[in-house]
């Protein structure tokens, strides 16, 4: 898998946002430079939720130049939005995997959201930049 930073990634490539480990709180993720308009395709994948109410949403943001970012979207439980204007979709709260696709600009990122009470997420978020 490639890795974070500023570093390019091919079309084709597998892209590790991040690593599967316990997250408690809203996070940003790794950036891939995939160098311009194409597609990138996410997954989401759960794997242990805790907490009182635990929730989380996958917002996924693109950037020409690393520096001002704009959200592509919003991935949640069983779907996702696309822009910033659409109905988020219906937040994680349990295990499972989640797919969504998104045209990339230059630099793209995800970060999580997470809420409720004590809440931990074990999950990563990988893609297919395409």
């Amino acid at each position: 898998m490639a890795f974070a930073g500023s570093t390019g990634v091919q079309r084709g490539d597998h892209f590790e946002f991040k690593a599967s480990a316990a997250e408690t709180a809203s996070t940003t993720h790794n950036v891939a430079h995939p160098g311009g308009p194409g597609m990138t395709s996410i997954v989401v994948k759960v794997t242990a939720a805790s907490g009182t109410t635990p929730t989380m949403t996958i917002v996924v943001e693109g950037s020409d130049d690393e520096t001002n970012w704009f959200q592509l979207g919003v991935i949640g439980s069983g779907g996702y939005s696309v822009g910033t204007t659409a109905t988020a979709p219906t937040n994680i709260t349990t295990t499972g995997t989640s797919r969504a696709a998104f045209v990339t600009p230059e630099f793209i990122r995800t970060r999580s959201v997470i809420g409720g009470t004590t809440p931990s997420f074990t999950y990563s978020v990988e893609a297919s930049i395409g």
